[in-house]
């Protein structure tokens, strides 16, 4: 009796030995494969030459894009300087420029992606910058935090927490995707990021007249003064540029009924955030603050919005014509 018990505990020891060695070998070859396909073809870890990455979406595919060795500068921001054209912006500016801005995000995870960019492109191979700044980059709080989840492991530094994070089932899919890709079975995303969300599209003003009145005007001094801590990330970023870089801090334009009243806390805290950025600007030489945050006749018209912050081409390619005077050269 006592045999058989032995006999049977001996057999589903060798049971479970073999599923776990089959499971750990199984694991380790599905590491491997996700490693050498590179799904988001971040060009780490993989003995594959870059086929691009197919089109699901700027968060994951810019990783890609942000390493293009034919690129030498970047826009950079979220979804209120997305319309910018990099092909007509490096037509205009002799630059060869990609576009990397990722809809609703701020601060911290634009700076994660120009970092990424900057890595690829060291020194002198960085040419140019254009950073669109809107009300996200004037937070006060003492700890910036992201809208929406992005994936900073993608554009970390380090291969470690980067391979670490990639196992998990959304990497799974896209290396489907990526095999397609390699197959010629799905289109490549556009080499230069652009998305445009403005043409085809039939305007008719429905959410310009959804949106709230601008706040009221008040004598009331701001109780003291604003400490804008992506001033700060951003100064830190700048200075590991190299010193022939041209930077261009964009403020983005807003449609003009709703921007802040003269005179209210609004208007002040604004008006103080832009001169925070000037500070960084002044400070560093080759970078230049245009100011597109005004009111005037341009943002007062409602064919000009989409909605409160989102322009359409006539703005856009206004603002390409000024970001690209300074991206070829002009300084301050």
């Amino acid at each position: 009796m006592n045999s058989s018990i032995s006999d049977s505990d001996r057999r589903w020891r060798r049971l479970l030995a073999r599923y776990a060695l089959w499971t750990i070998l199984l694991g380790t070859a599905l590491i491997a494969l996700l490693l050498g396909l590179d799904p988001y073809d971040t060009g780490r870890l993989t003995p594959l030459p870059s086929f691009g990455v197919p089109n699901f979406g700027q968060r994951l595919a810019f990783a890609s894009i942000g390493r293009r060795a034919d690129a030498d500068a970047a826009i950079i921001g979220n979804s209120t300087i997305q319309l910018l054209d990099p092909a007509r912006l490096s037509k205009l500016s002799g630059d060869r420029v990609v576009s990397l801005a990722i809809p609703g995000t701020g601060p911290l995870e634009q700076i994660a992606v120009a970092e990424w960019f900057r890595r690829h492109h060291p020194g002198t191979t960085f040419k140019g910058l254009a950073l669109g700044l809107d009300t996200s980059w004037c937070a006060t709080d003492a700890k910036l935090e992201p809208a929406y989840p992005f994936p900073f492991w993608l554009y970390s530094p380090n291969a470690l927490d980067y391979a670490v994070h990639l196992m998990r089932y959304q990497s799974f899919e896209a290396a489907a995707r990526k095999v397609k890709l390699m197959l010629g079975l799905a289109a490549p995303a556009r080499e230069d990021g652009y998305h445009d969300y403005d043409s085809g599209q039939v305007w008719d003003g429905e959410l310009l007249r959804q949106l709230p009145p601008p706040p009221t005007a008040s004598a009331s001094p701001p109780a003291r003064k604003a400490d804008f801590v992506a001033a700060k990330l951003l100064t830190d970023f700048l200075a590991k540029l190299d010193g022939t870089t041209r930077v261009v801090l964009l403020f983005v334009p807003r449609y003009g009924k709703t921007l802040p009243l003269p005179g209210s806390p609004a208007a002040a805290h604004e008006a103080e955030c832009k001169a925070a950025f000037q500070a960084v600007a002044d400070a560093r030489g080759r970078t230049i603050v245009l100011d597109w945050l005004v009111d005037n006749a341009l943002v007062r018209k409602d064919e000009n919005f989409w909605d409160g912050v989102h322009y359409g081409a006539a703005i856009a390619r206004l603002l390409e014509d000024a970001t690209a005077v300074e991206l070829a050269g002009a300084q301050r």
